[in-house]
């Protein structure tokens, strides 16, 4: 491991440990994203911390809310977040499905509209399915 990621995780360890409320360590709620759900205070405020470092997508550009984190700078954040029990800040379809998506495939107009919404859980997204046959063919 070269020295500026030697440096990194020293640097992250100690933020994580100075910045991670008890309440966000160990079994409990991760914030979905959702606008009308009520989280615990710390589950709040876990969200508001990393999201302002961009660090719940890390690897986005940090344009779009993310962090701009190398793979390697992010598997080093996750490996200090599990070190001291931490909870994802932020889990649900905006960041692991339609997030990568837009990064991808969107228009900028779509980035800039959707994506620091999502780093920041403003927005909750789900996916409809359509099952051809099963009386939701969309198609139909």
């Amino acid at each position: 491991m070269n020295e500026a990621l030697v440096q990194f995780r020293s640097e992250t360890r100690a933020w994580l440990a100075a910045n991670c409320p008890v309440g966000a360590r160990g079994p409990g709620e991760v914030h979905s994203g959702s606008t009308k759900v009520v989280f615990q205070p710390d589950t709040q405020r876990w969200l508001q911390v990393m999201a302002e470092r961009g660090w719940t997508v890390p690897q986005w550009p940090k344009a779009y809310g993310g962090a701009d984190l190398s793979l390697a700078e992010t598997q080093i954040l996750y490996e200090e977040m599990q070190a001291i029990d931490a909870r994802p800040p932020l889990m649900n379809m905006g960041t692991r499905m339609l997030g990568p998506t837009l990064l991808e495939h969107g228009t900028e107009d779509q980035k800039q509209r959707h994506l620091t919404l999502i780093a920041k859980g403003g927005a909750a997204w789900c996916q409809g399915y359509s099952e051809p046959g099963a009386g939701s063919d969309l198609a139909a």
